[in-house]
């Protein structure tokens, strides 16, 4: 080292490149478990149970992961128009189960999304209105009984059903 380089550097040698190179005798950082010479993986009691800070035991398990249901749900005031967007943002964030109201949908038109079951129910009487349900093809699902007559209706202030 010349005379230059000790600038007040309390012992450090500045380096040469910013190629990521090691500084001159410097060794690579071990992990603790390594650099004490203990086992790489966490120590476990008999058949693969450990300890946790609260003293009662849990199983370990690599093999098992556990997987997030997601469910989304949709006001689309129409959903004919959207259906691209829609098939991207189910497919993308995997959708297992999506419910849509204010499909304005009508009956007799098909509607079907790649990779799921629809589940809907149309407005008889007018264009607006209607619930879409899409599940996923791998998840059994089923459509029960549809009972509206007799569902409530909200009048308007003029006293006319919706």
């Amino acid at each position: 080292m010349t005379p230059s380089d000790r600038s007040d550097t309390h012992g450090a040698r500045p380096l040469r490149s910013l190629r990521g190179e090691a500084a001159p005798g410097s060794k690579p950082q071990r992990s603790p478990t390594s650099a004490t010479g203990g086992p790489s993986r966490p120590s476990c009691c008999a058949r693969g149970r450990r300890r946790n800070a609260t003293g009662s035991t849990t199983t370990t398990s690599t093999s098992k992961k556990r997987q997030s249901f997601m469910v989304m749900h949709w006001n689309a005031e129409g959903v004919m128009n959207k259906k691209t967007e829609l098939e991207h943002i189910l497919h993308e964030r995997s959708i297992n189960v999506c419910c849509i109201q204010e499909t304005h949908l009508q009956m007799g038109k098909t509607f079907k999304v790649r990779g799921y079951q629809c589940f809907r129910q149309d407005r008889a009487d007018r264009r607006k209105g209607g619930v879409l349900t899409l599940v996923r093809n791998n998840i059994q699902a089923w459509e029960t009984a549809v009972h509206m007559e007799g569902a409530a209706r909200v009048p308007d202030d003029s006293g006319q059903t919706e």
